[in-house]
């Protein structure tokens, strides 16, 4: 029987082998993501605050996934924070 590991994400688990897909809407607060499946199914929905501790400690526990992110004055840090912890840009 194979068996699919998971990671806790704010207690919310994660499938890890799936093909995920991150939408991340930038605030100056707050940031709010959205993380899906390889179906479009939604796993997740969570808010983030927009600071880089608490976006490395959200983004370096999810697997490697896919980032859709929001272009505005947040998208060069945290696409390079993103990029330094596995996460992808299209």
């Amino acid at each position: 029987m194979k068996k699919t590991s998971t990671v806790r994400v704010n207690g919310n688990m994660i499938f890890k082998g799936h093909k995920l897909t991150i939408g991340l809407d930038l605030g100056d607060r707050w940031s709010f993501y959205c993380v899906l499946d390889e179906a479009g199914k939604v796993l997740l929905e969570q808010k983030v605050a927009t600071t880089p501790e608490a976006m490395k400690q959200t983004f370096e526990k999810i697997p490697r996934s896919l980032i859709a992110l929001e272009t505005g004055t947040h998208s060069p840090w945290v696409s390079r924070l993103l990029g330094a912890v596995g996460c992808g840009l299209p």
